[in-house]
């Protein structure tokens, strides 16, 4: 019994070092001026899993986001379509790391789960160009399925 105590307790100290040295870096790189946004979206997806509650993620990244949802889109992947859900928008510059959840549109992005970051280069308001990382959805020859989108932002009323 205690062989096995000793195991278990090793165990959490090691999944509490692990998850303490992802968000030094988190924080590091997220603060860090002249990180990029794909740098900082890469940093999002290392420090969180699927699943984590949005609360967790907003506690580690702040709360000047603005929340973002789809109004109208078109789809025309292979498969599917994927759920419709809104995210949070962390603006930096004319550039942005976008961070996904699980929740539908009518509860908000706080509510859902954290399922990845990605972020927008070249923004404006003509067209936006998506780079996803973390694990996007991908059409059946493994390439990106086509998707026209049209998205709102909002800035949350607290």
């Amino acid at each position: 019994m205690n062989t096995r105590r000793a195991f278990v307790t090793l165990a959490f100290l090691g999944w509490s070092a692990v998850a303490a040295s992802a968000g030094d870096e988190l924080s590091r790189i997220w603060s860090d001026r002249g990180a990029s946004v794909r740098e900082r979206a890469e940093a999002v997806n290392r420090a969180f899993t699927n699943g984590t509650p949005m609360s967790v993620v907003v506690r580690a990244l702040g709360t000047n986001y603005i929340q973002c949802f789809m109004s109208a889109r078109v789809w025309l992947g292979p498969g599917p379509e994927p759920p419709n859900t809104p995210w949070l928008s962390y603006r930096f510059g004319e550039e942005e790391v976008t961070v996904h959840t699980t929740s539908s549109i009518s509860e908000g992005p706080l509510k859902g789960k954290f399922t990845r970051a990605g972020y927008t280069v070249g923004h404006s308001t003509q067209a936006t160009n998506r780079t996803w990382i973390g694990q996007p959805q991908r059409g059946a020859d493994g390439g990106q399925p086509f998707s026209s989108v049209a998205s709102w932002c909002a800035i949350p009323n607290d």
